[in-house]
């Protein structure tokens, strides 16, 4: 008890006393989230990957590693994603919100600032790669996801092609495998851009709990939060002994696997129009139920 009073006081109450202020913030303020998740999307977002891309030290044989690791718990949790849309019979646009809120994580906002204070900054480094990853399959299948609830197949596409996200990656990723030089001039204020998004997004998640309406839509946002928070805690601690992962890169990964419902997920679903009323339900019950998931899975690693 000791041991988890302790994990909760020095890792897990300090982020949530951000989302609590942006929680309280928005109830007096009443500030335009929509506005706000497209600056974080739309501009925090390419800073940062691109600076992260540009500077990362991880080797090849652990980037291969946590490639892997992804893709294996990513394609998992998206079959029984699906499997559980049929059950609950959602139709389209709600289906995309699920699936949404089942497969992207508050790896950012919510896991960056906990893995600082759990471990250090190598196991950040770490879920940077992992961070990275999910943002390659968010800016592409994810909002393929979103805009096909409204969209056919091509309009889809040309909205995945409208994501700068993608591109910063690919561009971050040319500066360093060439080993480009940029300017401090240049690069500094961009990282500090990028850098901007930890709490700034801790922030804009108090203040999107702030606007959730719960009512109808309690049972499937709670079959949602379920597998975002145990199942996918079950399948990476599963996929990640199989795989043979040890030490930082185990417990990063797992626990980045195992974080709430992403906030960009709602961006997508305001940007998409994709019910969006359940993703950020989602986001609110799975966020509260992090609180005691993330304690225990960091005593249990």
């Amino acid at each position: 008890m000791d041991t988890l009073l302790a994990i909760f006081t020095r890792v897990i109450l300090p982020v949530f006393v951000m989302v609590t202020i942006g929680f309280i913030a928005q109830r007096f303020l009443h500030l335009d989230l929509k506005t706000l998740s497209r600056f974080a999307l739309y501009v925090l977002v390419p800073c940062m990957v691109f600076t992260a891309m540009a500077r990362t030290t991880i080797s090849p044989y652990e980037f291969g590693q946590i490639v892997i690791f992804y893709s294996i718990t990513m394609t998992m949790l998206y079959g029984i994603s699906v499997l559980a849309t049929r059950a609950l019979r959602l139709d389209a646009a709600a289906s995309s919100s699920f699936h949404i809120a089942i497969l992207f994580t508050n790896c950012v906002n919510v896991g960056f600032p906990i893995l600082l204070l759990a471990y250090d900054a190598s196991a950040v480094e770490r879920g940077l790669i992992y961070m990275i990853l999910m943002q390659i399959v968010l800016q592409t299948f994810g909002v393929y996801l979103a805009a096909r609830g409204n969209a056919d197949w091509r309009d889809a596409a040309r909205r995945v092609a409208q994501m700068p996200g993608m591109y910063a990656m690919v561009l971050g990723l040319g500066v360093n495998a060439f080993a480009i030089h940029i300017p401090p001039v240049i690069f500094d204020p961009l990282k500090l851009v990028g850098d901007s998004i930890l709490s700034f997004l801790l922030v804009v998640l108090g203040m999107q709990l702030a606007e959730v309406n719960l009512r109808g839509q309690w049972f499937v946002a709670s079959v949602a939060t379920f597998i975002r928070l145990v199942v996918a805690a079950g399948i990476s601690i599963v996929v990640a002994d199989v795989m043979g992962l040890q030490g930082i890169t185990r417990n990063a990964l797992i626990l980045e696997n195992s974080m709430p419902t992403a906030i960009f997920g709602v961006a997508l679903a305001q940007e998409f129009d994709t019910a969006p009323d359940l993703i950020t339900t989602v986001i609110f019950i799975s966020t509260l139920a992090s609180l005691f998931t993330l304690t225990v899975l960091i005593a249990l690693i």
